[in-house]
């Protein structure tokens, strides 16, 4: 049951898709419907029974139809369409109808190679044809078969080039013989007939067989493909290179005939499909072409040289010569700075650069000049009023005019602030204020501006004026570092952008103000070296051994400047220290004083010190080791502070009490007042008389440990 409904559903779903070809190839194809046939085709793939049925009745019935019967030029650019989803999903299978796909693209090229958009179509469906068939091992069948064509096409392009300029002595072209060789049936295209035609029409017929094997090579690079495309990024540079080595000046500088003035009215359409393909090779490759950065490069900065021309010799507004290719130059060099970025070779060619952004960001409003004579009475009001109806005339021209050259100046600006965010620190002092003063300048010129047609041109159109305004924040943002920043001037203009007709003009200058706003006022806190905060001992820290304890006085005392006043201490039991410990402190004591009495200068009383009675101390309660190893740590320190202390010392009497007294096994030894607990009855005064030199190093060492 399961089984019928799959069927059921597969069969109704392949005859709605059959009825909805056949109504697009009767009536036409929208992009909509394209869309929705590309669709049902990807959402379909998984379901057997759909592509079963696809494969073995769409497809035939539909290619069977391409050469059955006459049809019109909307017909053909549907099937173009149609043809490329086909090979695009069903590739194995669409290698049984070659025979028809080569008929069809004979037809679609002989009776509407004319039509820009069909002929395109035609280029990307043949773009895919390597897919028909095998695929082999890891599509090795594929990508042979493309490498194949694409190097076919592009010997075709190589061999219409040199037709082109056959007349040009100039010129040394590559090595492409007069003899057509390519795979591709060029006999379509009837070359024959090239001898009998003016040679107006025969370089405008071998313009657009350049054209079209260029826009096929073209989309072999930008389609996807089932494969890895292999083939040699330096012989497309180099063609692109041989299609620009020809220019107008240098052929005006030869001898004018008619072959030469033809070549030179189409000479803009080769270079701009060359570029094109330049602009499809960036976008295939990537970075993988960041060495040959420096010819590509070279490409496109002589193609703007090219096109630049003296404002002088033609009056604003009319139409450019060949702004189209500069127009193209300027969208490939943003792709090229947007792929390769500071690795882009671009700062090689920054002067070049610099002088075609500013002729195309800043243009002179026409003018007219009137001379008037000098005269009295009626006469001169006369020539007062016809000044006045020339001036009106002239705003006038200024008014219908204001939109000319919008084009080119939002590209120049595009390419301006990606140049400047990605090389700015690159550019020279001088190139750089000078973008800095023209873009400034002209801001400042709309300020004063009280009315939109006395803005300067080409700035009465938004998006230019967007785009100025986006230039001055790349300008802020991406600062030379030799030159000023004139932050504090664009606070203000672009908070007079805020007033701007245009809601995207507002939106862009308050973007912008937020953007100065972080730089003014950063986010987070500057970095900085945080001051060393005095350490304290947590309470925790008093259980810890001596050795520990030491450890962080240690660090203390260094840095401790705080005077110390050592006073008397009285009631010390002598016998209570080990002898051993009493040798070897008595030692240390005896240096501890010297380097005292050298290096101290003005007195410092330490506090009273008391140490807990010890008595009855438990056997292995305090390891000898350990005894031996704190007064040695203790005086250490005490050494180190009187060393480091940059103020003198006065040493007093000093008493210690040590007594023994009920102390548990691993009981930590804590610090008192001496006054709590000391009986002076029961001192020995003739003892304490004859070890106070001893004993007074020792209550310094356990008043300054007791006082921290």
């Amino acid at each position: 049951m399961n089984s019928l409904v799959a069927s059921l559903k597969a069969d109704e779903a392949v005859n709605w898709f059959q009825k909805r070809l056949n109504n697009a190839v009767n009536y036409g194809l929208s992009s909509e419907e394209c869309n929705m046939f590309d669709i049902f085709i990807t959402s379909t793939l998984a379901d057997v029974d759909i592509k079963k049925q696809i494969i073995n009745i769409v497809l035939p019935t539909f290619f069977d139809n391409l050469i059955s019967r006459k049809v019109n030029k909307s017909t053909i650019d549907a099937q173009a369409t149609l043809i490329r989803l086909f090979i695009k999903y069903y590739g194995g299978t669409c290698n049984q109808f070659k025979n028809a796909l080569d008929k069809f693209t004979t037809k679609a090229l002989s009776e509407c190679f004319n039509e820009d958009n069909i002929v395109f179509k035609v280029t990307k469906y043949l773009a895919l044809y390597p897919q028909c068939g095998g695929r082999g091992q890891q599509g090795i069948h594929h990508a042979e078969a493309w490498t194949c064509q694409f190097n076919d096409y592009l010997y075709s392009a190589n061999y219409f080039l040199n037709q082109l300029y056959t007349n040009v002595n100039f010129f040394f072209g590559t090595d492409v013989t007069d003899n057509y060789e390519g795979k591709f049936d060029v006999s379509i295209f009837k070359l024959s007939e090239l001898t009998q035609m003016t040679p107006k029409e025969r370089y405008e017929k071998l313009t657009s067989l350049f054209i079209f094997f260029n826009t096929a090579i073209q989309s072999m690079l930008l389609s996807m493909f089932s494969t890895v495309k292999h083939f040699d990024s330096n012989k497309v540079i180099q063609f692109a290179l041989c299609t620009l080595s020809v220019t107008s000046e240098k052929l005006n500088a030869t001898m004018i005939t008619e072959d030469v003035i033809a070549l030179d009215s189409v000479l803009w359409k080769l270079h701009s499909s060359a570029i094109k393909t330049i602009s499809a090779l960036i976008k295939c490759c990537g970075r993988i072409l960041i060495p040959q950065g420096t010819l590509i490069c070279r490409i496109l900065i002589q193609s703007l040289n090219m096109t630049h021309f003296n404002s002088s010799n033609a009056q604003y507004g009319t139409t450019r010569s060949k702004l189209q290719q500069r127009v193209l130059t300027y969208q490939v060099l943003c792709s090229w700075l947007a792929v390769a970025g500071s690795q882009s070779s671009l700062e090689l060619f920054s002067e070049s650069l610099t002088s075609g952004i500013l002729f195309d960001i800043k243009f002179d409003k026409p003018s007219l000049n009137l001379v008037v004579d000098k005269q009295t009475g009626n006469k001169k009001r006369k020539s007062g009023a016809l000044n006045q109806k020339i001036i009106n005339q002239r705003d006038t021209i200024v008014m219908h005019d204001y939109l000319a050259n919008k084009t080119v100046c939002n590209e120049a600006h595009k390419t301006l602030q990606l140049f400047l965010n990605t090389l700015s620190s690159n550019l020279k002092v001088l190139q750089f204020k000078i973008f800095q003063s023209t873009i400034m300048g002209l801001l400042l010129e709309i300020i004063k501006c009280q009315r939109p047609n006395d803005y300067p041109l080409p700035y009465y159109d938004d998006l230019c004026r967007l785009n100025l305004y986006k230039s001055l924040l790349a300008l802020i943002i991406s600062p030379h570092p030799q030159c000023i920043t004139h932050t504090s001037v664009a606070l203000r203009v672009f908070t007079f952008g805020t007033t701007d007709r245009n809601e995207k003009v507002k939106e862009a200058c308050r973007s912008s103000l937020s953007e100065l706003e972080h730089i003014i006022r950063p986010r987070n806190d500057t970095l900085f070296f945080p001051l060393e905060n005095d350490i304290e001992i947590p309470p925790c820290a008093q259980s810890t051994i001596p050795e520990n304890k030491t450890h962080f006085l240690n660090e203390i005392v260094e840095d401790s400047t705080v005077p110390i006043q050592v006073k008397e201490l009285k009631n010390v039991q002598p016998n209570i220290i080990p002898q051993s410990t009493q040798s070897n402190l008595s030692e240390n004591k005896t240096e501890i004083i010297n380097e005292i009495v050298e290096d101290s200068t003005i007195p410092i009383k330490g506090k009273e010190v008391k140490i807990i009675n010890t008595k009855n101390v438990q056997p292995n309660t305090i390891p000898q080791s350990v005894q031996n190893t704190i007064p040695e740590n203790k005086t250490n320190i005490f050494n180190k502070t009187v060393k480091d202390s940059a103020l003198p010392i006065e040493v007093k009497t000093l008493f210690v009490n040590v007594n023994t007294e009920n102390v548990q096994p691993n009981t930590v030894i804590e610090t008192m007042d001496a006054d709590n607990s000391m009986d002076s009855s029961s001192v020995d005064e003739s003892l304490i008389n004859k070890d106070l030199e001893d004993e007074d190093c020792t209550d310094m060492l356990n008043d300054f440990i007791d006082s921290d």
